[in-house]
C-alpha cells in the first residue's frame, strides 16, 4: 500500500533529524550572514533610543524653565543660566544654547544641543521648544 509515515527516510541521518535537501552547511551561512544585520540593528535601536532620551530631558527643562519665567516671575537671564547649568551638569548633553522668548502672553524656551552618539562622530543636534502662557491677573 503506500508508504509507512513512521519510517525515516532513507539518507536522513542515524538519527533523521534532518529532512532531505536540508543541510547545516546552508542554515550556518545563513547566520553568520544574517548576524551583522541583526547586531546593526540592535545598535540602531538603542542609538534611537539615545537620542530620544536626550531630546527627553532637554524638553523637560524646556517646559520647566519657560513655567519658572511665566508663572513664578523668575527672571529670563537667571532661568537662562540655570537650565544650562543644569543640562550640562545632570545630562549627557553638550554645547547646550537656551534661548528664551516673551511675547503676546507667552513664554518660549528653545533648547538645542548635541545629543551623544555610540560611536564617536554619531551625535546629532536636538532642538526643543517649550511654550507656557503667562499667568496675570485681568480685572473683570
Amino acid at each position: 500500500m503506500g508508504e509507512d509515515p513512521t519510517q525515516i527516510p532513507p539518507g536522513c541521518g542515524r538519527a533523521g533529524h534532518r529532512l532531505r535537501g536540508d543541510s547545516g552547511a546552508a542554515t550556518s551561512l545563513s547566520v553568520a550572514l544574517l548576524t551583522p544585520v541583526f547586531v546593526l540593528l540592535a545598535f540602531a535601536a538603542f542609538q534611537a533610543a539615545l537620542w530620544s532620551h536626550a531630546k527627553t530631558e532637554a524638553r523637560v527643562v524646556a517646559r520647566d524653565t519657560a513655567a519658572l519665567i511665566a508663572r513664578s516671575k523668575v527672571a529670563a537671564g537667571d532661568a537662562t543660566s540655570s537650565a544650562t547649568t543644569i543640562l550640562e551638569a545632570d545630562t549627557d548633553l553638550n554645547d547646550v544654547n537656551v534661548i528664551v522668548a516673551i511675547s503676546d502672553g507667552l513664554v518660549a524656551v528653545t533648547i538645542t544641543a548635541d545629543a551623544p552618539g555610540i560611536i564617536h562622530g554619531t551625535s546629532t543636534r536636538v532642538s526643543v521648544t517649550s511654550a507656557v502662557p503667562i499667568e496675570e491677573l485681568t480685572p473683570q
